[in-house]
């Protein structure tokens, strides 16, 4: 085994001189500046931020989320943003944005999940729904189940190394979230094969969505998706656009 780096031998992360609480600290102050404003244009979220919680007790526990991911990425690589800022923003608030479009109790499943996002800010914004977080490479699967372990959230949220396909193929769920798992035509063709198993699909892409989306027009006809409703949302900061895809029913 190799002798700790200065930063854990500090209780510090890498690179930005923060102990483990004072990360946590940092990350609770930024997302209850914005846990209220979440949401669509016209249809603020707010309210819909797990109403069995307190906001600060959310941010508490998103906060828990993002310092046990900087703590994992330090042994294998999750996420390539792990200041508090960022992952305040970037992924627990970016995760976020699909809440007003998860009405409905059924699971949820995360496919590509990775580190975690956006299942895991979903399940803790979500605290009575099912979650399936699935990924398919063997180490990051392994990393994941070890966070829903750390952070308690089992048996609730389950970590699921799988190819997503062949798992939904045997298994049902209300909704299938994603995020920057691939293009508009390549999820299209994958879950097209298993549209069966779940009643509405989320996809949360970049400004690059309408150009893919009209790329999967002979794909979304031929597999017999229904026009998306399409939800333009600016992140907080300089955190960037979302542009929320949402494919429910038969066209």
């Amino acid at each position: 085994m190799s002798d700790p780096s200065p930063a854990q031998r500090s209780g510090k992360g890498p690179g930005d001189g923060l102990s483990p609480a004072a990360f946590e600290a940092e990350v609770v102050a930024i997302l209850l500046q914005h846990l209220d404003r979440q949401g669509t244009p016209g249809q603020p979220a707010g309210d819909r931020l797990a109403p069995s919680a307190g906001k600060p007790e959310l941010a508490q526990d998103l906060a828990r989320f993002c310092g046990a991911l900087r703590a994992a990425n330090e042994h294998i690589n999750l996420t390539g943003i792990t200041d508090p800022e960022g992952m305040a923003l970037r992924h627990v608030m970016d995760s976020l944005l699909a809440l007003p479009f998860l009405d409905g109790g059924g699971p949820l499943a995360d496919v590509g999940s990775g580190g975690g996002v956006p299942g895991i800010p979903l399940a803790m914004a979500l605290p009575e729904r099912p979650v399936v977080c699935i990924e398919s490479r063997e180490r990051k699967a392994a990393a994941l189940g070890q966070l829903v372990e750390t952070l308690g959230l089992g048996p609730r949220v389950q970590a699921v190394r799988a190819r997503a396909e062949l798992w939904l193929a045997d298994h049902a769920v209300d909704t299938v979230v994603t995020r920057a798992l691939g293009s508009v035509d390549n999820q299209l063709k994958l879950f097209g094969r298993v549209r069966g198993s779940f009643r509405r699909l989320v996809m949360l892409k970049g400004p690059a969505a309408d150009d893919e989306l009209e790329a999967a027009s002979k794909t979304r006809h031929r597999e017999g998706y229904p026009d998306p409703q399409r939800h333009e949302i600016q992140l907080p900061g300089d955190a960037g656009q979302r542009v929320i895809l949402v494919f429910e029913g038969d066209a």
